[in-house]
């Protein structure tokens, strides 16, 4: 794993970043502004539930290192890119756990995530290793049953609490999302249509010079 910063509290945001987009990055920017020392930004290697990425994993990450050069405490880690092995965030919380031990550590998801955490692999190593933090746009229905509404009723914080949580604690936070999807940019990007200021002019430059989503 490239060498990244050893914070007191982190907030990690998964994701197959094909491409990078400012969605991205305003939640990367929000998060910090809840106090976290740093926001890591990782990329998939193999999404289990998800279609696989259409650029290749150097590609997107980078994609994501051109995108945060210039963003205060907003880093790339690349852990889940050399693993080769389906990306489970249990097991990469589990790793992360033991390489930061004393860290407060928060896991971040949209509502979709949220509402299939049940199923999703070992979701109870991912509570013992991080906080979770979900996150909802206007509109997002927040499901109201099973195991994971048990265990918000039990463990619900307020959200710039988790930088103080070592781990276990659950959050909901609603923001404004900017309406934009890393596949509507791709369609846009293979339409030919000006996709300026929906990604950093760094990323356009790069999509361009290696014609990806074309």
């Amino acid at each position: 794993m490239k060498s990244v910063s050893n914070p007191k509290s982190l907030a990690i945001l998964g994701g197959t970043f094909d491409p990078v987009h400012i969605g991205h990055l305003r939640i990367a920017l929000q998060l910090r502004q809840l106090g976290f020392a740093a926001v890591w930004l990782m990329p998939n290697a193999t999404p289990p539930h998800r279609p696989q990425p259409q650029a290749m994993a150097e590609q997107r990450l980078a994609m994501l290192r051109l995108a945060t050069q210039s963003l205060d405490g907003i880093e790339v880690c690349d852990l889940e890119l050399l693993r080769d092995a389906p990306s489970y965030s249990a097991d990469t919380l589990t790793l992360l756990r033991q390489q930061y031990a004393d860290c407060a550590m928060t896991w971040v998801m949209g509502t979709d995530a949220w509402n299939s955490f049940d199923q999703w692999q070992k979701p109870e190593v991912i509570l013992e290793c991080a906080n979770v933090l979900v996150i909802s746009r206007p509109g997002d229905k927040i499901k109201a049953m099973g195991w994971q509404h048990q265990q918000a009723v039990l463990r619900r914080a307020e959200s710039r609490g988790l930088r103080d949580s070592h781990h276990g604690a659950i959050a909901f936070q609603a923001w404004p999302e900017l309406d934009i999807s890393a596949s509507d940019l791709r369609q846009a990007i293979k339409q030919g249509d000006n996709v300026t200021f929906l990604t950093p002019d760094a990323v356009l430059v790069y999509i361009n010079q290696h014609k990806l989503y074309r």
